[in-house]
């Protein structure tokens, strides 16, 4: 029939020389070889954590509000292999850094969120971060367009597991009664907030931050590329 014989026929034996043949020819003690199988990458869990812009109370109660809306102004950071990724504004080279899992400092840590499994292997994510640092220079953070949370998402896209929470990115358009929350906390947010929002062109002072003058200046190019008041 079309279905082809009921029993197959017995298979020759292999010959010495074959390949399947030296994969099971006995060893000394008796046991065959095992063919070498390459194996598949081991899932490797991949985490985001969520601060409060810096350390200052204001900025939790800040949020606390703006949550309402559905944003808030959030410091982001990627966990995998035991170091978490993320990006700051430097005056110069890369703003790639990494710290250890809910270990920056600078800000105050507020959750987690579990972004699922990778199958990358470490030797690639290592290879990924280092075209990131080359790609991802401190001097092109923008506040609201380029920070560390567009810099996770980009990760975790890249490793399969993206987009982040939608909460984290979307402050720029967010609306004008966030703006106007946001407005009302500008001061208290200096220098916390604004020590990673500048892009490394304007004056820094001995500590590393950006002076007044450049926050007030970065806040009108901002409004007039967004055609509206922004702080």
């Amino acid at each position: 029939s079309s279905c082809g014989p009921a029993f197959a026929s017995p298979r020759p034996p292999p010959t010495s020389g074959s390949p399947r043949a030296a994969a099971l020819r006995p060893t000394a003690m008796g046991a065959q070889t095992s063919v070498s199988v390459k194996q598949e990458p081991r899932p490797v869990p991949m985490t985001l954590h969520v601060y409060d812009l810096g350390q200052s109370g204001e900025i939790q109660t800040l949020n606390t509000v703006l949550s309402q809306m559905g944003t808030g102004a959030f410091h982001c950071g990627v966990e995998i292999f035991g170091r978490e990724w993320s990006f700051q504004a430097t005056p110069r080279g890369t703003g790639v850094f990494s710290v250890p899992p809910q270990g920056c400092m600078a800000h105050t840590f507020r959750s987690s969120v579990n972004m699922g499994m990778t199958t990358v292997a470490e030797s690639e994510v290592m290879r990924l971060l280092e075209l990131m640092r080359k790609e991802w220079s401190g001097g092109s953070y923008e506040m609201l367009t380029r920070n560390c949370c567009h810099f996770c998402d980009e990760l975790c896209r890249s490793l399969g597991v993206g987009p982040i929470p939608l909460w984290t990115t979307n402050l720029a358009g967010a609306g004008a009664r966030a703006k106007a929350v946001y407005d009302v906390a500008i001061d208290s947010l200096y220098p916390t907030l604004l020590m990673g929002c500048f892009s490394g062109k304007g004056h820094y002072h001995d500590d590393g931050l950006p002076s007044k003058g450049d926050v007030r200046a970065h806040q009108v190019r901002l409004s007039s590329r967004l055609g509206q008041p922004l702080f």
